[in-house]
C-alpha cells in the first residue's frame, strides 16, 4: 500500500516560529522537490487574546499566499488546511479558488471547515450559529460557480439567476472537509474527495471512519472519501525539546523510528493510507526544513 503525505507551510505562527513570506515560499519549494504531493496554509482573519487564538494572531491571508506559492513551484498540489468556508463571501471566494486553479495549472485542493472561534466570527459580522448551514450552502454555490455556462442559484442565503461567473477552473478542485461531528461527516459524505480530521486517537478515528461510512450509505454514496489524517511530527533531536519525563512519549514526537511506528498503527489499524504532516515545535525555518528532510528521507522508507 502506497502511503501518501502533504505538509503545512507556515503562514501563521502555529508550527513554533514567526511566519515570514520567505519561510512560507521555502518551504513549498523544499516539499515540492522531496515529494510531498501538497502543500496547506492556514486560515484565521482576526483572531482574540485566548490561548488558543494565540498561534493564529499572525497569520498571512491563504488566498493570496497560495498565488506566491503557485508561482515558485510547478507540480505540487495547493490547498487551505482548512479554508473558514463562512467568513467569506461564496461568490468572490469561488471566484478567487478558480483563478487559483487556472493560474497553478489545475493544482487547487479546496480544504474546507465551518471554523471555531465565536469572537472571530462575531468581529467578521457573520452569526456564529449559522456556520454549518453558511458552509453547506457555500460550497454548493461553489460548485455552481465552476460549472459550465451561466450560473443560476437559489439558496437560503444567496440567490442569483443566468449570470457569468469566469474564469472557471481547469477542473472542479477536489474538497477535503475538515471536521469530525455527526455534522462534518454529513457534510464529507455530501461533498468530499477527501475526509481530513484533526490528529484523532485511534480508537476514535476508527469509530468516526465508520460513522462516515454510515453518513455514504444514507445518501447512496458507495464509496466514502479517502482519509487523510493530520499528523503533529516533532523529532527531538531536531528541535532540541525533548518529551515530557515521566509520561507517555506523546504520538509523533520522538526518534523517526518511533515515528514511523506511531504512523504504521494508524496504517494498520485503520486503514490510513495518507497523512497530512505538521511538523511542530521548530525554533526557526532551518528546523522545519531538516524536519522534513528527516521525515521524508528516514520515516517514509519505513512506511512503504
Amino acid at each position: 500500500m502506497t502511503v501518501q503525505f502533504s505538509c503545512r507551510c507556515p503562514n501563521a505562527d502555529y508550527l513554533g516560529f514567526e511566519a515570514t513570506p520567505e519561510a512560507i515560499i521555502a518551504t513549498a519549494v523544499k516539499a515540492e522537490a522531496l515529494g510531498f504531493d501538497a502543500v496547506f496554509v492556514n486560515d484565521h482573519i482576526i483572531v482574540d487574546q485566548s490561548p488558543r487564538s494565540a498561534p493564529w494572531t499572525n497569520t498571512y491571508d491563504p488566498l493570496i499566499a497560495l498565488s506566491f506559492i503557485a508561482a515558485n513551484t510547478t507540480s505540487v498540489g495547493l490547498g487551505v488546511s482548512v479554508l473558514i468556508v463562512p467568513y467569506r463571501n461564496p461568490i468572490a471566494t469561488a471566484k478567487s479558488l478558480a483563478t487559483i486553479d487556472r493560474m497553478s495549472g489545475g493544482r487547487l485542493i479546496a480544504g474546507v471547515g465551518v471554523g471555531w472561534s465565536e469572537t472571530e466570527f462575531n468581529a467578521l459580522g457573520v452569526p456564529y450559529r449559522e456556520r454549518g448551514a453558511r458552509t453547506t450552502e457555500y460550497l454548493r454555490i461553489w460548485r455552481a460557480c465552476w460549472a459550465p455556462g451561466l450560473v443560476s442559484f437559489n439558496g437560503r442565503f444567496f440567490s442569483f439567476i443566468e449570470m457569468h461567473v469566469s474564469p472557471k477552473p481547469l477542473r472542479q478542485p477536489p474538497f477535503w472537509v475538515g471536521g469530525a461531528s455527526d455534522a462534518a461527516l454529513r457534510r464529507a459524505a455530501e461533498f468530499a474527495a477527501v475526509w481530513q480530521p484533526t490528529p484523532t486517537p485511534l480508537p476514535d478515528l476508527i469509530e468516526r471512519r465508520e460513522a462516515l461510512r454510515r453518513a455514504c450509505e444514507k445518501i447512496g454514496r458507495q464509496q466514502p472519501p479517502e482519509t487523510r489524517m493530520s499528523f503533529r511530527v516533532e523529532f527531538s533531536a531536531i528541535t532540541g525539546n525533548a518529551p515530557p519525563s515521566g509520561a507517555a512519549r506523546p504520538i509523533g514526537h520522538g526518534a523517526p523510528a518511533e515515528v514511523a511506528a506511531d504512523l504504521l498503527r494508524y496504517r494498520e489499524e485503520a486503514g490510513v493510507s495518507a497523512f497530512q504532516i505538521n511538523f511542530h515545535g521548530n525554533h526557526n525555518l532551518g528546523q522545519l526544513l531538516e524536519s522534513m528532510n528527516c521525515f521524508m528521507r528516514d520515516v517514509k522508507p519505513l512506511l512503504m
